[in-house]
C-alpha cells in the first residue's frame, strides 16, 4: 500500500494517511497468471466413454486431430492421474502405436518423426481413471442403487477424466459418445447424431458439437431423466429441459420463459443464438450453481420450484429480503454465456470478467425487460451494496482484469468478477448511451465470434463501432481496482440562482486504486420541476454551479445509480423530498440516512409507515421495513405489523429481519406467530432464525418441533440447523448429527455440519464425520470439510490433508487444504514451544 504517490493533485499526505488508516484496503496476492503457451492447435476432440458407477471410474478413448504450431516430434497432454494404456497414430489406411511417458500430471507421446504447421496428425489414447475432480458420481437420492454423473470443468479439471490441452485459449469442436445401462439418459454438447441400443440393454449416445468452443466447456450429464419441451426460439432452435424422473412439472415451471429470452438476446445484440440446440438440466448435488456448458446448462435441483417457492436460487439465503441470485437470474444468467463466455471466451482466467460480468448484466437486462427499469435499478443496488459490504469486510479491492491469484476460484469472487464487473458494464451502457452500447457490443460479437478475447478486443470494438476513446474508462474500471467515495455538499447562492456542488474523491490512494473520472448525475428539484445535470468527476476537489431559480428541495448526486459510495450530509426535509421523488436508487439512499441519522423523529417513521401502506414498489416497501430495526422504538415495532400484511412474502420478510432488532417479549411473540402461520416457507425460515437472534437463551422445543417441516428444498429444517448454530448448545448435537447423513441435500447437510462446530466444535465424532468427508462427499461438502478441519485444527486430519495436497486433481481443493494443514501446524508447534 502505497499512500504516498501522490503526483500532482494536490491532496496532501495527512489526508491520505488518514484515509489509509480508516479505509485500509489492498490487492489481493497470488501468482502471474500469463496466457499459456501451446504447441499445438486442437481441430477436433472424440471421447468415447463408459462408466462403472459403483468403482466410480471411467473407460476412455480420446482421438485427437490436431496441428503442430511449430515443428515438433513430440506432444503433450495434460491427464491427472489417468491410467494410459497405449496410444496410437492414426491415418487413412494404418494405426502405428507411439511411444509415450506418463507423469501423473501429463502424457508426453513421441510421434516418431518432426512435423510442422503444414501436418494434420490423428492420434488416439485409451485410458481408464477414477476422477478425484472434474467429473462427479452421486448417488441418485430416491432411486436405490443408481447414479447420477455430472461434469464440471472450470479452473482446469477435465484433466482428471480426459487427456487433454487443459486450458482455456484453444477452440476446437468435439464428439462425445457415452455407453450406459437401462434406465439412464447421457444429455451432452451440439446435436444428438443417435442412439443405438446393444442387445444386453446398454445405450450408446453420440453427441457432436459442430461449432469450437473451449475445454471446460465439454460437458456430460447421465442419469434416470425425464426430458420437457419448449416452444422453439424462432420456430427453429430446439429447446429442452431434463429433470430426475418425477418432476417434469418444477421443470416446464422454472424454465418456463427460456423460449422468451433467447429470442430476446438474440435480438438485443443483433446476433442470433449460436448452438445447434439448447438443454437445461436439473442436477442433485450439482457441483456449483450453475454451469454453461456449451449448449447444455447444469443447474442444482433448487432451480426446480413451482409458483409457491422463494424467487431465490438456492441454497436459502436468510440475510436478506432479497437476493441478486433469483432462479429466474440464474437461468437468464447461463444463457447469456452462450454469447459471452462459450461464443466470446477468455483467454484465461484473469480476463474471466468478459465472461462472468456480462454474464451477470445481462441477467439485470432480462430482468429489464421482463419485470420493468425499477427491478433493474434494484439490481443494480443489491449488487453495490453486496460489492460495498465485501470491501468494508475484507478489505479487497481488485481490477476486473488481474493476473495475479492463488487459485483459480479466487477470480470467480462473485462481489469482484460478478457484481461490480455488471454495474461497470451499466456505467458504460449510461456513458456511450443504449444505441452505441448496444451497437458496440453486436460488433464486438461479430468480430470476434468463436475466437478468445482479452479486455484490450472489447476496448478497440466499442472504439471501432462508435469512434469513442475508452482509454480512460478502462484505465479506471477495468485494469485499476476499487471505486470513488463522494463526500458532497452544496450551497444555494440565491443572488446568481446557482446551486454550487462539491463533489470531492476521498478513497485511499492505494495500489490499485486512486482518482477516477466517472460522469455524475445530479438531480436539482425546485418547487417549479426537476431538472438532471451530468458532470464529470476527474479530481479530489471539484465544484459544479448548476442553475436553479429557487432554493433546491432536493439536490440529488447520482441518485440513478453509479458505481460509487456517497457520503452527503442533508437536513431532514430533503431527505423526506428524495425519498418521494427521486429515482428507486436515491430513494433506497435517502431512506437509509433518513433512518441512520433521524430515527426518533416523527417524521421518518411516518414517512416509512406511508411507504409499506402506499402503492410503492416492492422494492422500496421491504427496504422500508428492514430499517424499522434501525429505528427500535414502540412505534416502529407497532408500525411493522403493516408490513407483516403485505401481500409481498418479501415485505413480509424484511419485517422479519428487523424484529430481532428491537429486543423485546413482543417481538419474539410476533415471530412466533410467524412461524405458526406466514403462508410462505421463506417468511417461517427467516422467522425461526430472527427467533434464535432475538433471544439466544430461548426454550430450544418451539423450534426443534419445525425440523422436518415441508418446505422448498429443506429450506425450514435448514434454517432451524442455523438456529441451532446462533443458540450453540451442546445438547443440540443429538439433534444436529441425523442430518450431516448423505440422504440430506448438501445444503442441509452444509447447515448441520456448521450448527454441529457451534454447538460441540472439540467433539470428536464431527472431527471423523469432516475427515471422513474430505474425501467422496459433494463438492461443496469437500470444501466444508476441509476448511472446518483447518478452523477447528483437527490434528488427525493430518493425512487426508496432505493426500489431498498430493493427489487431488482440484487446484482449489489443494490449497484449501494447504491452507487447513498450515493452521494445524502453526497450533502443533506453539504447543511444542511452549
Amino acid at each position: 500500500m502505497n499512500c504516498f504517490n501522490v503526483g500532482s493533485r494536490g491532496v496532501s499526505c495527512v489526508m491520505l494517511l488518514l484515509h489509509c488508516v480508516v479505509f485500509a484496503q489492498h490487492l489481493p496476492e497470488g501468482d502471474y497468471h500469463a496466457n499459456r503457451e501451446r504447441r499445438i492447435d486442437i481441430v477436433h476432440y472424440k471421447a468415447e466413454l463408459s462408466f462403472d458407477f459403483n468403482e466410480r471410474t471411467v473407460q476412455g478413448t480420446a482421438a485427437v486431430q490436431f496441428h503442430p504450431l511449430s515443428a515438433t516430434s513430440e506432444v503433450v497432454f495434460d491427464a491427472w492421474r489417468l491410467q494410459v494404456e497405449k496410444v496410437e497414430q492414426q491415418t487413412s489406411q494404418t494405426s502405428a502405436p507411439l511411444k509415450f511417458r506418463s507423469s501423473g500430471e501429463s502424457i508426453e507421446v513421441e510421434l516418431g518423426q518432426m512435423y510442422s504447421a503444414r501436418d494434420t496428425l490423428l492420434i488416439t489414447i485409451d485410458y481408464s481413471a477414477q476422477p478425484n475432480a472434474g467429473m462427479y458420481f452421486q448417488k441418485d437420492p430416491n432411486r436405490a442403487g443408481q447414479y447420477f454423473v455430472h461434469t464440471y470443468g472450470e479452473g482446469g479439471l477435465h484433466a482428471n477424466w480426459l487427456p487433454i490441452y487443459n486450458d482455456t485459449n484453444d477452440k476446437f469442436t468435439t464428439e462425445i459418445v457415452v455407453t450406459v445401462p437401462q434406465p439412464y439418459a447421457v444429455i451432452s454438447n451440439g446435436k444428438l447424431l443417435e442412439v443405438k441400443n446393444a442387445p444386453n440393454g446398454e445405450k450408446t449416445f453420440h453427441w457432436r458439437q459442430a461449432r469450437p468452443h473451449s475445454k471446460y466447456l465439454i460437458a456430460i450429464y447421465v442419469g434416470e431423466f425425464e426430458k420437457g419441451e419448449l416452444a422453439p426460439a424462432f420456430g427453429s432452435i430446439p429447446l429442452s429441459y431434463w429433470v430426475p424422473k418425477g418432476r417434469l412439472k418444477e421443470g416446464a415451471y422454472a424454465f418456463r420463459n427460456t423460449t422468451k429470452m433467447v429470442e430476446f438476446f438474440s435480438n438485443r445484440f443483433n446476433y442470433r443464438y449460436p448452438w445447434e440446440k439448447y438443454d437445461q438440466i436439473a442436477v442433485p448435488d450439482y457441483a456449483i450453481g450453475a454451469m454453461e456448458h456449451t449448449s447444455v446448462t447444469g443447474h442444482q435441483i433448487s432451480v426446480l420450484r413451482t409458483e409457491t417457492a422463494p424467487l431465490d436460487f438456492g441454497p436459502p439465503d436468510f440475510t436478506r429480503y432479497h437476493n441478486f441470485w433469483t432462479a429466474e437470474g440464474t437461468i437468464s444468467h447461463e444463457l447469456a454465456h452462450h454469447w459471452f463466455g462459450d461464443n466470446l471466451t477468455c483467454r484465461n482466467l484473469s480476463y474471466i470478467w468478459l465472461n462472468e460480468s456480462f454474464a451477470s448484466y445481462l441477467q439485470m437486462l432480462w430482468d429489464e425487460e421482463s419485470l420493468g427499469k425499477e427491478q433493474l435499478q434494484m439490481d443494480r443496488q443489491i449488487a453495490l451494496d453486496r460489492y460495498l459490504e465485501y470491501v468494508k469486510k475484507e478489505h479487497v479491492i481488485r481490477p476486473l482484469e488481474y493476473h495475479y491469484f492463488e487459485k483459480p476460484s479466487d477470480m470467480y469472487n462473485e462481489e469482484h468478477t460478478y457484481l461490480k464487473g455488471a454495474i461497470v458494464l451499466h456505467m458504460l451502457r449510461s456513458i456511450v448511451g443504449d444505441d452505441d452500447f448496444f451497437r458496440g457490443l453486436s460488433y464486438y460479437l461479430h468480430k470476434h465470434e468463436f475466437s478468445n478475447v482479452v479486455s484490450n478486443d472489447l476496448k478497440i470494438a466499442f472504439e471501432e463501432a462508435t469512434g469513442s476513446s475508452l482509454d480512460w474508462f478502462f484505465d479506471d474500471w477495468v485494469y485499476g481496482a476499487g471505486h470513488p467515495i463522494f463526500e458532497v455538499s452544496y450551497q444555494y447562492l440565491e443572488n446568481r440562482k446557482l446551486v454550487d456542488v462539491t463533489v470531492k474523491q476521498v478513497q485511499p490512494f492505494v495500489e490499485g486504486q486512486d482518482e477516477f473520472t466517472l460522469p455524475v448525475d445530479i438531480t436539482i428539484a425546485t418547487s417549479k420541476g426537476a431538472r438532471q445535470h451530468t458532470v464529470w468527476s476527474q479530481q479530489h476537489e471539484e465544484h459544479y454551479f448548476l442553475e436553479a431559480e429557487e432554493k433546491p428541495l432536493m439536490v440529488s448526486v447520482d441518485g440513478s445509480g453509479a458505481l460509487a459510495e456517497i457520503h452527503f450530509q442533508k437536513e431532514l426535509d430533503e431527505l423526506l423530498y428524495q425519498i418521494q421523488y427521486d429515482d428507486l436508487p436515491g430513494r433506497i439512499w435517502a431512506l437509509r440516512q433518513l433512518a441512520q441519522r433521524f430515527p426518533t423523529h416523527p417524521k421518518t417513521l411516518r414517512a416509512i409507515s406511508n411507504i409499506i401502506s402506499g402503492n410503492e414498489y416492492w422494492g422500496l416497501q421491504a427496504e422500508a421495513a428492514q430499517l424499522l430495526g434501525t429505528l427500535r422504538t414502540p412505534a416502529a415495532e407497532q408500525t411493522l405489523g403493516k408490513a407483516l400484511e403485505s401481500k409481498d412474502y418479501r415485505v413480509r420478510k424484511a419485517a422479519v429481519l428487523a424484529l430481532p432488532e428491537f429486543g423485546t417479549p413482543s417481538a419474539e411473540k410476533t415471530l412466533r406467530s410467524i412461524i405458526r402461520t406466514d403462508s410462505h416457507t421463506d417468511v417461517v425460515a427467516t422467522a425461526i432464525i430472527a427467533l434464535a437472534k432475538a433471544n439466544p437463551e430461548v426454550e430450544t422445543e418451539f423450534i426443534r418441533q419445525q425440523l422436518g417441516r415441508p418446505g422448498w428444498q429443506d429450506e425450514i429444517t435448514i434454517a432451524v440447523l442455523n438456529a441451532f448454530k446462533l443458540i450453540g448448545r451442546n445438547e443440540l448435537v443429538k439433534d444436529i448429527q441425523p442430518f450431516t447423513n448423505e440422504k440430506y441435500n448438501q445444503d442441509v447437510r452444509s447447515a448441520a455440519l456448521e450448527a454441529w462446530k457451534s454447538c460441540a466444535p472439540e467433539d470428536p465424532n464431527l472431527h471423523q464425520i469432516l475427515v471422513a468427508y474430505v474425501e467422496g462427499a459433494p463438492y461443496a461438502i469437500q470444501q466444508k470439510a476441509i476448511e472446518m478441519l483447518g478452523d477447528l485444527y483437527v490434528e488427525e486430519a493430518r493425512p487426508v490433508l496432505e493426500k489431498i495436497i498430493r493427489e487431488s486433481g482440484d487446484p482449489n481443493l489443494r490449497v484449501l487444504a494447504e491452507k487447513a494443514l498450515e493452521r494445524i501446524s502453526r497450533l502443533e508447534k506453539f504447543s511444542e514451544e511452549k
